[in-house]
């Protein structure tokens, strides 16, 4: 799902804490950290693959990808460092983020010697970093030479404090059915607004009945009812910094996108069927029932055809709309992986050293799409057409346009409770685009429903 779940409890959360406060190196995390970032090897940027120490050194990574995909990684990286040797600790066996993130808690408390996390979103990053569990990397990217923000991406910075570095990046755009674009005579969008998709969402609708080929389709995801709100340069969450963003003229913005492709202009698959049938975006848009979806950069390769969706039609790629002719096409909410130093690590630099070659380096041998500012973008999209099942159906030309015209907006930290809020939002939400009550009421009854959700977790 685009916005992942917590998948912990409080009293894990808990007694990570507790035992993280009083494990044998706690009290001294601050000081080493700053010893090491002052150790004159520090000055090696680690993209190069300099070496901090000529000493052998053992560090522990732990994730929930299987241990064959991590491999080649880990040994390009023993061929630039040697004398590192990196233990990759696989922390569940079906890639499942939330239950490995459930592991990587249990094994922290129980006081597994780990070095190294990788974290799915920036909800997991952002909680541990509030359990103090992962180390400020401020001093050793001073060391290093370096910005965060002139590196990556995203800024993971939290409060002033960097505790991860991003790794793959996760941002939306709209995936188009070219072929039904052609057919159409529309070009595919590099500057649109909601207003532009909606006219495209007509145009590429035809049929009548079980055989309508409809022009888009919006899933039952809560960012399917706050796209008019997520492509804002700030203050894109349904909360930002404690304040409530639902009367507004963004939320009203997204409501009226779905209301007016379902209801009015018929263009969009509508949301009864969407929850009656459980509707799949995947299925959906390969069986050819939607021209365009709002989707995320895992959908890339997936273009390209699976086993289980094969490619059929060329896929385009188009960035985000805006909601105004003025305002910035292609923004969309900032996610992906991040990678973390363990507090209680007894090999900071050489942690330190790894993730900084992983997700720079690394991440480009992978040939993932990576938050580093200075990935090759057409080594990416060759790549990516290199292991696809159908590489002619990726329309190359477009993607590297997305890639490389579509801006962040701002880490946004979501609250521990933004499912609550999420769950709250979508009932109401419902209700207006099912027609069983207006816009204003709709609006009203959210903001009061989600104001009681903001109130029981103070």
């Amino acid at each position: 799902m685009f916005k992942k779940t917590w998948g912990m409890s409080v009293t894990i959360a808990l007694a990570v804490g507790l035992l993280a406060g009083c494990g044998g190196n706690s009290g001294n995390n601050a000081n080493s950290t700053s010893a090491d970032a002052n150790k004159p090897a520090n000055s090696t940027n680690a993209n190069t693959g300099g070496n901090a120490s000529s000493e052998p050194v053992t560090i522990k990574m732990a994730a929930w990808f299987p241990e064959e995909q991590m491999a080649p990684a880990i040994e390009a990286y023993k061929q630039e460092k040697p004398d590192v040797t990196v233990e990759y600790v696989p922390l569940v066996d079906n890639n499942d983020s939330v239950a490995g993130m459930q592991k990587l808690d249990l094994l922290v408390a129980s006081g597994e010697d780990i070095d190294i996390a990788l974290f799915p979103n920036s909800s997991e990053y952002s909680k541990r970093a509030s359990l103090e569990l992962l180390a400020p990397l401020n001093d050793m990217l001073t060391a290093e030479g370096i910005s965060v923000t002139d590196e990556y991406i995203v800024d993971p910075s939290i409060n002033g404090k960097v505790y991860a570095l991003p790794d793959t990046y996760e941002n939306y755009f709209v995936l188009l059915n070219k072929d039904m674009l052609d057919k159409a005579g529309l070009p595919i969008p590099t500057k649109w607004t909601w207003d532009d998709y909606l006219d495209y969402s007509k145009k590429l609708s035809s049929g009548e009945g079980a055989n309508k080929i409809f022009g888009t389709y919006f899933h039952s995801w809560p960012l399917y009812f706050e796209l008019g709100l997520i492509n804002q340069p700030k203050d894109n969450n349904l909360i930002n910094n404690g304040v409530l963003k639902i009367d507004s003229p963004e939320i009203r913005k997204s409501l009226e996108i779905r209301d007016q492709a379902e209801n009015v202009d018929k263009s969009a698959i509508p949301y009864t069927d969407t929850i009656s049938q459980k509707l799949a975006y995947r299925s959906v848009y390969f069986a050819q029932k939607a021209a365009m979806i709002v989707t995320g950069n895992w959908m890339i390769t997936e273009a390209g055809g699976s086993d289980e969706f094969p490619a059929t039609f060329v896929s385009a790629f188009a960035p985000m709309p805006s909601s105004s002719a003025d305002g910035q096409t292609g923004l969309s909410p900032a996610n992906g992986n991040f990678m973390a130093v363990l507090n209680k690590s007894e090999q900071k630099q050489a942690a330190y050293d790894f993730i900084r070659w992983y997700t720079t380096k690394g991440e480009q041998l992978n040939n993932v799409y990576s938050a580093w500012k200075n990935q090759d973008v057409d080594q990416f999209i060759a790549g990516v057409k290199g292991k696809v099942q159908s590489p002619d159906k990726i329309d190359a030309d477009s993607l590297s346009y997305v890639i490389k015209n579509s801006p962040t907006s701002p880490l946004n930290i979501p609250p521990a409770y933004q499912t609550e809020l999420d769950d709250a939002f979508v009932k109401e939400a419902e209700k207006f685009i099912l027609k069983q009550q207006d816009l204003e009421t709709t609006v009203k009854s959210a903001n009061a429903a989600l104001q009681k959700v903001v109130d029981a977790n103070k």
